[in-house]
């Protein structure tokens, strides 16, 4: 009798029994059943060459779905010429579907006509993007249709006052991705208003120096034409009449300061505004010039 086993009926050993007892303890809960290892699959375990698969075609699943390389994907075939012809992919504007009561809801000739004929945006270097969109917004403020919020009204109206560049820069923009006039504004000044832009004016305010020659009332009105267009300069108004005051010639700090019955820097920042808005909008009474002071002493002494 043999006492030695075929070589074909020898399991071979667990590569880690360790963690096999864990994975029984997680999966089963019963200690009592951790050494119970004739349900364990040994392939998981061990690492044995199956060899080579055998000749023929694959077996074939009769029960499940077919594997994913049983099925090409069906090719194309429409010809050239039904191919190249136009569909209705990606068509219509930027402006998506927005609900509205009215059931006749169209836009009058006459508020498209005004838009145009009032403000038109170029969209070229140098234009102002928010003088723009404050002229199109007092100008649509008076426009009313029954069932149509003023939200939506703008909305649809507010190509019409793009012209040139900024139209093309409109129509190149995502298809349906503009649902609110706030959206449209937003993508209007982030296009024509960078941040790098408001830096720029926001420099000018800062570095702000009288011209030569220039009369207070000319140089106040520069100035704040430079503050009107960088509406979001976040400077407090200390920091303009400061900064304002502080480039003033000698001769015009002299003139503030008896305006102000003693001491401009005193009173306090309301005050100090009022007091240059009162002096230049009455500039003829005051001799605001140095142009002007050159020219009546060169007078006198000719007449003398």
């Amino acid at each position: 009798m043999s006492t030695r086993s075929s070589s074909s009926n020898l399991v071979p050993p667990f590569i880690d029994p360790d963690s096999v007892i864990r994975a029984r303890r997680r999966n089963l809960g019963d200690p009592s059943r951790l050494l119970d290892f004739e349900e364990i699959s040994m392939s998981n375990n061990l690492n044995i060459n199956p060899g080579p698969p055998p000749a023929g075609p694959p077996p074939q699943n009769h029960n499940g779905p077919p594997g994913p390389n049983l099925h090409m994907p069906a090719s194309d075939l429409r010809t050239m010429e039904e191919l190249c012809q136009p569909t209705m992919n990606g068509q219509g504007g930027p402006i998506a579907h927005v609900n509205i009561q009215a059931t006749d809801f169209g836009l009058r000739n006459h508020m498209i006509q005004q838009v145009q004929n009032c403000c038109q945006f170029h969209g070229l270097p140098g234009d102002d993007a928010n003088k723009h969109l404050d002229k199109f917004l007092t100008i649509t403020q008076i426009m009313k249709q029954n069932g149509v919020t003023d939200d939506a009204l703008r909305l649809y109206l507010f190509p019409y006052s793009l012209t040139h560049h900024a139209t093309t820069w409109f129509h190149r923009l995502k298809k349906n991705s503009i649902h609110t006039f706030q959206e449209m504004a937003s993508k209007f000044l982030s296009k024509y208003f960078p941040p790098s832009m408001v830096t720029k004016l926001r420099n000018n305010i800062s570095n702000f120096h009288q011209l030569l020659d220039e009369s207070l009332f000319e140089e106040w009105e520069r100035y704040h034409l430079s503050i009107v267009r960088c509406p979001n300069h976040n400077m407090l108004l200390v920091t303009q009449i400061d900064t304002f005051y502080n480039w003033l010639t000698l001769r015009h700090r002299d003139m503030i300061n008896a305006a102000a019955g003693g001491t401009f820097m005193k009173r306090r920042p309301e005050e100090c505004y009022d007091l240059i808005e009162n002096m230049t909008a009455h500039h003829n009474d005051w001799d605001t010039s140095a142009h002007r002071g050159e020219s009546s002493s060169s007078t006198t002494s000719s007449s003398s």
